[in-house]
């Protein structure tokens, strides 16, 4: 087990932070808190780090935090739907670049389709393909079985592919 040190900490930071901030914000809709959270588990993993413990995986250690402490906000409160974030909130992932009115009206569709999946299907479905995680560091950071994880995005997959055929 190696232990993490003041560099690694600031390299981990500069690979980790933009996709834990697009984690929280899926999870919590409020681009302001979503930051907020992003930085409030690194905080966390650094605090526990000072205190001398070690992290074997420090991404997986992060996303499991950046879960946590999304739960205990979505709990605190009401979830905007997607359409609401885009509305209220200004949500737009494909801000840098401009979209063809093909892939807005394709993107909006999924989108759609995203919100309709269960909490548990569109965080893997996040993880694994807005993220670009491994299934088995999922399964690592929801303390799930690689398996459950594999099969929970297959049928979230056919969920997702079911509403967008005519």
């Amino acid at each position: 087990m190696k232990r993490i040190d003041e560099e690694s900490f600031i390299s981990a930071y500069d690979d980790y932070a933009d996709a834990l901030f697009r984690y929280a914000y899926f999870r919590v809709y409020d681009r302001e808190r979503a930051k907020e959270i992003m930085q409030e588990a690194f905080l966390k993993t650094w605090e526990y780090l000072a205190s001398g413990k070690k992290i074997t995986n420090v991404r997986a250690f992060l996303y499991r935090t950046v879960h946590n402490l999304s739960v205990n906000e979505a709990v605190r409160h009401k979830a905007y739907s997607l359409e609401e974030m885009q509305e209220v909130a200004g949500f737009d992932p494909a801000e840098t670049k401009e979209a063809t009115p093909e892939e807005a009206a394709e993107y909006q569709l999924v989108l759609a389709a995203l919100e309709k999946l269960e909490e548990a299907e569109r965080d893997v479905i996040v993880m694994r393909y807005v993220d670009g995680l491994p299934v088995q560091e999922i399964a690592h950071i929801l303390k799930e079985a690689p398996n459950t994880v594999s099969v929970r995005i297959h049928r979230a997959l056919q969920k997702v592919r079911d509403q967008l055929q005519p």
